[in-house]
């Protein structure tokens, strides 16, 4: 979503996504921009398991069904996830001036050839 790029402040994402059976090795949504990396949170998915990354799984089983995911994000402290309302992960802020959601789908390491994930209902908000 273009737009709604920020610095400071409280943004949350708000969506539902879908995973196909096959996918895998893919980011379905991150929070870009940080200090020394690229990105700030991303939910990757590795067989079947939605995960921070490739390194902590925050839902089992989410092919071919639709989950709810929010992400809050507190610039300079810290980033919530969120899956069908209860919270699963909270990981520190990665620093960085400017950030933007996205969501979709991205190769990440291992990836399958069928690569896709869907998504209605997303909202992007801001707490001033």
């Amino acid at each position: 979503m273009t737009g709604y790029d920020y610095s400071d402040g409280v943004w949350q994402f708000e969506g539902y996504g879908y995973v196909p059976n096959g996918t895998t090795g893919v980011s379905i949504m991150q929070i870009f921009g940080a200090d020394s990396y690229a990105t700030s949170f991303m939910l990757h998915v590795y067989d079947g398991q939605l995960m921070y990354y490739n390194r902590k799984v925050v839902e089992h089983d989410i092919y071919e069904r639709w989950f709810r995911v929010n992400v809050i994000h507190t610039v300079g402290q810290d980033i919530t996830c969120f899956i069908n309302g209860i919270q699963k992960y909270v990981a520190n802020d990665r620093g960085g001036k400017d950030h933007y959601f996205k969501f979709g789908v991205y190769m990440q390491e291992d990836s399958s050839y069928l690569m896709e994930s869907r998504w209605r209902g997303v909202q992007i908000y801001n707490k001033s």
